[in-house]
């Protein structure tokens, strides 16, 4: 379980020097990953804490409507 919730802190902080290149394909890469981390979340039933990390990175982001528009497209509100 440790080394579980290890790499899915690798994966958040991936996700965040992917968002912090500001181009287009690295946003891409981060919500595809974003997404898969979705799915982890939903399997052990920790979606709440997903939902809460995805709605600080957007206020972290918010001029960033490119990668907003990603993100609303692919369903992670």
């Amino acid at each position: 379980m440790q080394a579980a919730r290890f790499a899915e802190e690798h994966e958040r902080d991936r996700v965040a020097a992917m968002i912090e290149t500001k181009k287009p394909k690295e946003y891409g890469a981060a919500v595809a990953l974003l997404s898969d981390l979705k799915t982890l979340a939903e399997r052990d039933g920790d979606t709440e804490a997903f939902h809460r990390r995805v709605r600080q990175l957007r206020e972290l982001h918010a001029r960033k409507p490119s990668l907003l528009d990603r993100l609303d497209r692919a369903g992670l509100g």
